[in-house]
């Protein structure tokens, strides 16, 4: 099943900036909309291997495929992070790192 890498981004986004404290989230200014289209368009391969990563943490946390497309609930959060705790951030960094590199090319 084809899946929407902009919209996984985003949503992937949104779970990041949630992590921050927030005045360092209230300092951001970043559509996560816009970034996540930049992420999926860019053909980046550190992106495209974080995707794929946060693909198999969804699947290993037992949650639905189709809805890593949609907006995550807390429960859904709550399952990918238990699943995949630290390296679940590294997947999450590496995307925000992403947008830097794509916007580079």
């Amino acid at each position: 099943m084809p899946m929407n890498h902009a919209q996984i981004a985003e949503e992937a986004l949104n779970m990041r900036l949630a992590t921050l404290s927030s005045n360092a989230a209230n300092g951001l200014l970043l559509d996560t909309r816009k970034a996540g289209e930049l992420l999926a368009a860019c053909g980046d391969p550190g992106v495209d291997k974080a995707i794929r990563n946060l693909g198999d943490t969804w699947q290993e946390a037992g949650l639905p495929p189709e809805s890593i497309e949609k907006p995550w609930t807390e429960e859904q959060i709550k399952d990918l992070v238990s699943v995949g705790g630290n390296e679940l951030l590294d997947i999450l960094d590496e995307l925000v790192n992403g947008i830097t590199r794509c916007k580079i090319h």
